[in-house]
């Protein structure tokens, strides 16, 4: 059975010069026992220029454990990708089996809280 899910970033996702418990922004904690299927990630126009990365990772606090790094450019000003980012993944989606989908930026800036958000579902 599919159970339908999503999760926002509640803090700043920061650089991956952070350490410890500011090292990643969880977007979703997964369901014992489940799976989460990732179907479509929303990044507000107020994002610094990434690349975000999100992980499929086995602790809140670190991006360790993570078997999932995707990439995803965003930009701010005057640029070609300063709207807001909607990206959206083909049935089934991309699988994330451990206890956490965590996000941070893969070098300097950040995102602020809110201003990042993940949608799919659960069996």
């Amino acid at each position: 059975m599919k159970y339908p899910v999503s999760g926002t970033a509640t803090k700043e996702v920061p650089p991956n010069t952070s350490t410890g418990a500011t090292g990643t922004a969880t977007l979703l904690s997964i369901t014992s026992g489940r799976t989460f299927w990732l179907r479509g990630i929303l990044m507000t126009r107020g994002a610094t220029q990434g690349p975000v990365e999100i992980y499929d990772a086995t602790a809140q606090t670190t991006a360790t454990g993570q078997t999932i790094k995707l990439q995803i450019p965003v930009a701010t000003g005057y640029e070609a990708l300063d709207i807001a980012r909607v990206i959206e993944f083909p049935e089934p989606g991309i699988r994330f089996s451990n206890s956490y989908v965590l996000a941070r930026m893969a070098a300097s800036g950040s995102i602020n809280a809110y201003e990042i958000a993940i949608c799919g579902y659960e069996e």
